[in-house]
């Protein structure tokens, strides 16, 4: 009801626009998406069992800023993307249409108070593709959630505070990710506190650094348990090649006697030139570290909310987020013709295995296999943008016997989407 009634008085407002002195500085954007993908061999890699999957999804999101008085703003997203096609003829407001929208944002922005400027409320956080953590639309490459839309939104319940002086850059984050239970205040509260810093320091090199805790609390008398990741960063544009590299370190405590040790590095590099249009060469290495079953150690790296997910096939559709206990390597170009503008084709090779031997049963493996995408995008104007998609995957032989009953026919997906923006 409380969804309801707030897209209700969002809708009001949106209405009264025109002859309201309310909304200053009214601004509006929102984007709608609509990705179909279909599968085979997703699950078995069994050609001779023929498991498909075919799914239809679409999100909304719709933001709205203005001002509430000097120096103080409001953001407001509401998001739909509870629904596939096929699921039913329709929708009605009783059958959850209205009542389908949440908002992930809602906050206010204070300008300049003490020389900073603060984001209160439930917002996004953090980039797209991050190693550590991101909270915001989950975007390419797209989910596949079976039965359940994949175009996944989440916000954060957050302050966050940013102060720009010259070249450097800080911002703060205090948050709380999960409320405990009423009946135990104190049990199982998840908070998440950080700061990150970047300096610009020239050209070719950029740096930054970062601390992120991720604090679970126990009962009264039981010590808490924390996640904290600590990390720096370098990037910046040599020789022609744009590059970006990061180190990221764990501590803090995971359980009684179990320490968080684990590391992760990840390095990337692209190279632009002119061959008939621009094409770029690109190319990427990632590594973390795996859990040696270590007793009072846990050495496999791990993340607070990481959107690192190489590969349609591995990081969208199997959904293989983040470095713990994986290496990964990737090779690929991008092409835009200039006698088609609108035209971008993508190719990409990847690798994937474990930075330590997984075993299963009398089986073990070190590598899962590799995954070949191609991607053809068409930029109609600024506003929409077609996508046509397709992925294999071949299983390597370890991984096959381990997991797959020494199955090892190709997965593929074979998709499209749509973006429309306004």
């Amino acid at each position: 009801m409380k969804k309801l009634t707030g897209m209700l008085a969002l809708v009001a407002l949106f209405c009264n626009i025109a002859g309201a002195e309310l909304l200053k500085n009214f601004k509006y954007d929102g984007k709608i998406e609509v990705n179909a993908v279909t599968t085979n061999n997703n699950v078995d890699a069994d050609s001779d069992v023929k498991d498909k999957s075919s799914d239809a999804d679409i999100r909304v999101q719709l933001n709205a800023g203005f001002d509430l008085a000097e120096d103080v703003g409001a953001m407001v997203s509401a998001v739909k993307c509870n629904r596939q096609y096929g699921n039913a003829a329709g929708e009605t407001v009783a059958a959850g249409t209205a009542d389908g929208f949440t908002f992930e944002q809602a906050y206010l922005n204070l300008n300049g108070v003490l020389g900073i400027n603060h984001k209160v409320g439930r917002q996004y956080y953090g980039e797209e593709g991050d190693l550590v953590i991101y909270f915001g639309p989950r975007n390419w490459p797209y989910d596949w959630a079976g039965a359940a839309n994949g175009l996944g939104v989440a916000g954060l319940d957050a302050y966050t505070g940013w102060y720009k002086g010259g070249k450097l850059e800080i911002n703060a984050l205090l948050s709380k990710k999960t409320q405990g239970a009423a009946s135990q205040p104190d049990s199982l509260d998840v908070d998440i506190v950080g700061v990150t810093a970047k300096y610009d320091l020239m050209e070719p090199v950029k740096l930054g650094a970062y601390v992120y805790e991720q604090k679970t609390w126990q009962v009264a008398g039981a010590a808490d348990l924390t996640l904290d990741v600590i990390g720096v960063k370098a990037n910046g544009k040599f020789m022609g090649f744009d590059y970006s590299a990061e180190l990221a370190k764990n501590y803090g405590r995971k359980a009684a006697g179990v320490n968080y040790t684990g590391t992760a590095f990840l390095a990337n590099a692209k190279y632009d030139m002119n061959i008939l249009g621009k094409i770029t060469f690109m190319g990427e290495f990632a590594m973390g570290s795996g859990n040696k079953s270590s007793a009072g150690k846990d050495e496999g790296f791990t993340a607070i909310a990481s959107d690192y997910r190489p590969g349609i096939l591995m990081g969208g559709i199997g959904n293989l987020a983040g470095l713990n206990n994986l290496f990964t390597w990737n090779l690929g170009a991008k092409w835009n013709p200039e006698m088609i503008e609108k035209l971008t084709l993508k190719g990409k090779l990847y690798h994937f295995g474990t930075s330590e031997k997984v075993t299963v049963g009398p089986n073990s493996y070190d590598s899962y296999g590799n995954e070949f995408d191609l991607a053809a995008g068409w930029q109609h104007n600024a506003n929409v943008n077609l996508k046509a998609y397709y992925a294999m995957f071949l299983p390597g032989d370890d991984y096959s016997k381990a997991t797959l009953a020494n199955k090892d026919d190709l997965n593929t997906a074979l998709g499209a989407a749509l973006t429309v923006k306004f």
